[in-house]
């Protein structure tokens, strides 16, 4: 992997102890209103926190709000606030803003997966064949090592719901695979800190967003994904995702001329020898899929209500594939 393609760190200590939850939901208070352009957003254990995308800053606390005066001149207009709401459009990419009317903008086409025609390649995803990774059977387990993927043993715990079944079933997106090996990040899986807790010079502009676990491998790497075409030092990985460049985009994010939302940020990676992951593949270990740019980059946080929890993003493919994929549903979720 170039240089250019990762941010490299001397240890993951600089987030460690000051990692933060992710935020499930963002939203407007019931309490006082905040400060001009402050909000909040809710961490998986349900607390609220507030940033200022302005000035980059993050915090639990609830600022204070200056005190009103009915007659300051400088008080924002009906145009000032639907100016810094188009802001907020362009910084989140449209995605997961939620109207006064309550319903969420979106911009994105549909997801599109099909199973790959050919072998394995960048760009491509490895969705967890059930039959192989939920199977006591060692024996038909090509995969040996599942802690790789975070896993302590198969998924085969009857206690448990076919939705934390299938959330805990592994999906990967190939970033390099040739001759030599194989490299890839996990997708949804939640580091717990956010990319400012890692650094605010580096990530202000980027301070909500959240820090992903691409692997337990590599664990000094940053990977930066993407969906920005014509970014210095960039590389292509699949139609319509690149690799890389965070120093040419930083700028251009700041500045709001990039949507935030058009980047995901992976703390290491998953590896494969050379041949090692073409013998999983066929073994039946992996599910092999061309997809579209939106099956890695739809916000499935945004979309949660009470209730309503989005679908594991293994679900929501397998789905997607319709009948030549049944049999696989059928063995997490039952006939």
């Amino acid at each position: 992997m170039p240089a250019s393609a990762t941010t490299q760190f001397a240890s993951t200590s600089c987030f460690a102890a000051q990692r933060s939850p992710a935020p499930l939901l963002l939203g407007d208070s019931e309490q006082a209103p905040l400060p001009e352009g402050w909000k909040e957003a809710k961490a998986e254990d349900g607390r609220p926190y507030y940033y200022q995308k302005s000035g980059g800053k993050v915090q639990w606390e609830r600022p204070t709000p200056d005190p009103p005066k009915s007659d300051d001149p400088e008080a924002p207009s009906q145009e000032d606030i639907e100016a810094f709401r188009a802001q907020m459009t362009r910084q989140f990419g449209a995605q997961g803003l939620t109207s006064e009317a309550g319903g969420t903008a979106e911009v994105r086409d549909e997801i599109q997966v099909s199973l790959a025609s050919e072998g394995v390649s960048a760009g491509m995803l490895l969705v967890a064949n059930p039959e192989r990774f939920c199977s006591r059977n060692p024996f038909a387990r090509p995969v040996k090592d599942m802690g790789r993927f975070g896993l302590q043993g198969p998924v085969a715990d009857d206690q448990l719901s076919p939705d934390n079944k299938a959330q805990m079933l592994p999906v990967l997106l190939v970033l390099e695979h040739s001759e030599k090996g194989s490299k890839a990040v996990l997708l949804e899986r939640r580091t717990g800190a956010l990319m400012g807790d890692l650094s605010m010079d580096d990530f202000g502009c980027v301070a909500i967003a959240s820090l992903w676990l691409g692997g337990t491998e590599e664990q000094s790497s940053l990977y930066v994904l993407h969906t920005c075409e014509d970014i210095a030092g960039a590389k292509p990985v699949g139609d319509g995702l690149w690799l890389g460049g965070w120093q040419a985009a930083r700028p251009l994010v700041a500045e709001s001329r990039l949507a935030e939302g058009r980047f995901k940020f992976y703390l290491g990676s998953t590896t494969w020898e050379a041949g090692q992951l073409e013998q999983e593949v066929q073994a039946g270990a992996w599910i092999v899929l061309d997809q579209s740019p939106e099956a890695v980059f739809k916000d499935r946080v945004m979309g949660w209500r009470p209730g309503k929890p989005s679908k594991p993003l293994w679900t929501e493919l397998i789905q997607l594939l319709g009948d030549q994929a049944k049999h696989y549903f059928s063995r997490v979720y039952g006939e």
